[in-house]
């Protein structure tokens, strides 16, 4: 268990932080070329690449030849694919989790008491006929998860014309209307999770900034004529909060973009409707090829080591000797098994045939619970060097024989039988093996025969 959440930290934090680094070299070429609100989406790639990583690895088949087998039994067997290959855990891994625990734990607690503090600064909302409420705060806000609120201060109408209050209002609305606390919301249990990952620090504060200018953008684009008005505020509000954001119970969720960009960005023609388009066009053909890259590179989850099966089959009919010959070849672990599903995914139909080894090692870590069903089977667990291989035979879409056999790991077992009515005899010689160099060997034949890298 250990080991497969290492490899699912490990396989986040790289995607994530990949994602990162693209992000932080496009997101200023964007934001000048297709503007602030379509170059926000360039963040897109952070959570599509995370879930790209978690996703299951893509499959490859190894090797599979088939010799006279009805068009039933091969089109069962084709569905033999490669599994994971593993990567090993241990003491370092066990202390490793336990860290990465603690301060995950730290950081969301510390984000929880920020978080109140904060409400608690805000005092009691009085709420104002223009929806919006007053409360004890030094620049208007926006709180709140579900129930969005945006808080200004008491004397806001005093501090601000007529025509700046709009625009500020306007400002928290766009970024009510974008749902951009849900997103901080989101980012910051990002953080509680990746706390040792310097790059999630800096990805906060840029998506905190873009957020801004995005909403800066969104104002704008219905206010056009404020620009100078727009920048007026800006500059009142950041001399009145200043002091403000550098306190520790500063909100958790909210921040304060560098004045200099945000006049910057004022300063700029909007980007023609072409350039949106085109940029929005960019941003999903990147996110999408990251996703692939990484679901494609993405080395499957750590559950023991590798096992190498070699299955030879032959079906004979009794009554018309036709001879039907299968060889494939495919890699798992302790306790994993090729799906028992046709080549297309769909379940196996009445008229299938099919036949598949399941291996079992003597001791893999959290696989403990995979014993039990062959316990209650009175089969014993294999010893050191030893590999248990539990096979199916499936006929008419259901399990009809499962024989079973302990082999020494890397020499071949030999398994023959006859179904109960007579139809079909079945030989089956069944090698698996946890060999490294077999395994590397097995794999570099099966991307030759693809003609894939040697």
């Amino acid at each position: 268990m250990s080991a497969e959440m290492m490899h699912v930290l490990t396989s986040t934090v790289t995607a994530v932080s990949i994602a990162i680094v693209l992000i932080g070299l496009l997101r200023k070429p964007l934001q000048a070329v297709v503007g602030a609100r379509v170059a926000y989406w360039l963040w897109l790639l952070a959570p599509v690449m995370l879930a790209a990583a978690l996703l299951p690895p893509p499959p490859a088949f190894l090797f599979v030849s088939t010799n006279i087998v009805p068009e039933q039994v091969s089109s069962a067997f084709a569905a033999v694919t490669m599994g994971h290959p593993m990567a090993r855990g241990g003491f370092l891994t066990h202390w490793a989790i336990a860290i990465w625990s603690v301060g995950a734990v730290g950081m969301l607690l510390l984000m929880a008491i920020r978080q109140r503090s904060f409400v608690q600064t805000l005092g009691v909302l009085t709420p104002d006929p223009g929806g919006f409420y007053r409360g004890n705060v030094a620049a208007p806000v926006l709180v709140g998860l579900r129930h969005q609120k945006i808080v200004v201060p008491a004397d806001f109408e005093s501090r601000y014309s007529a025509q700046e209050c709009e625009l500020i209002l306007a400002h928290e609305r766009a970024h009510a209307s974008r749902h951009d606390v849900a997103a901080n919301t989101f980012a910051s249990f990002a953080l509680c999770l990746h706390w040792f990952n310097p790059l999630m620090y800096r990805a906060v504060a840029w998506l905190r900034m873009d957020q801004e200018l995005a909403c800066d953008a969104l104002v704008l684009a219905h206010w056009g004529n404020a620009r100078r008005r727009y920048a007026e505020a800006l500059l009142r509000t950041q001399l009145a909060t200043e002091s403000v954001w550098r306190l520790s119970t500063g909100c958790h969720w909210q921040s304060i973009h560098p004045l200099k960009d945000r006049i910057a960005m004022l300063k700029r023609l909007p980007p023609t409707r072409t350039r949106r388009v085109v940029g929005l066009a960019f941003i999903t053909a990147l996110a999408g090829a990251a996703a692939y890259a990484t679901w494609a590179s993405e080395s499957p989850s750590a559950a023991g080591p590798a096992i190498l099966v070699d299955l030879d089959v032959e079906i004979t009919n009794p009554q018309t000797h036709d001879l039907n010959e299968l060889t494939t070849q495919y890699l798992v672990h302790s306790g994993e098994s090729i799906p028992d599903t046709r080549n297309d995914g769909t379940p196996l139909q009445k008229t299938d045939r099919f036949v598949a080894c399941t291996p079992y090692l003597s001791d893999v870590a959290g696989k403990s619970s995979d014993w039990s069903g062959l316990k209650a089977r009175g089969i014993p667990m294999p010893a050191a060097g030893q590999i248990l291989l539990d096979c199916r035979i499936y006929r008419d879409g259901e399990i009809g024989m499962r024989p079973s056999v302990i082999a020494q790991d890397g020499s071949p077992a030999i398994l023959e039988f006859t179904e109960p009515d007579g139809a079909y005899h079945y030989r089956l010689e069944v090698t698996a093996t946890t060999s490294p160099e077999k395994i590397v060997a097995a794999v570099k034949r099966a991307a030759e025969r693809r003609g894939g890298p040697q």
